[in-house]
């Protein structure tokens, strides 16, 4: 089917049918969930991601989905477009500032 995790999967049985339990939207709530996990690592190896960066990122995830499961280029492409500028206004961690200490013991011998 259009939209599902190929491979075998845990939310299916041998046959390929789903589980008792399981259904299409839990199949996709995972592929979300592993898209967003895999953007952050990408942006955010080390942590340091605000609240307002996790959204975009989930979100993005979502555009992401969307563009490889939809059937239309035209909203596949807006799909990417969002997604990407979402991407564009992540912010990097902030570098760590020197302390006082560490500029003393720089400057003294």
């Amino acid at each position: 089917m259009s939209g599902d995790i190929q491979g075998s999967y845990a939310g299916r049985d041998e046959l390929g049918r789903y589980r008792p339990g399981f259904n299409s939207r839990k199949a996709a709530q995972a592929r979300m969930a592993a898209r967003a996990e895999e953007l952050r690592r990408e942006y955010f190896p080390n942590g340091g991601m605000s609240i307002m960066d996790g959204n975009r990122i989930v979100l993005a995830a979502k555009h992401f989905i969307t563009a490889e499961t939809c059937r239309d280029h035209v909203t596949a492409q807006r799909a990417t477009r969002c997604a990407e500028y979402l991407l564009a206004k992540l912010k990097p961690p902030a570098a760590q500032l020197e302390t006082a200490r560490q500029l003393l013991d720089r400057i003294r011998p």
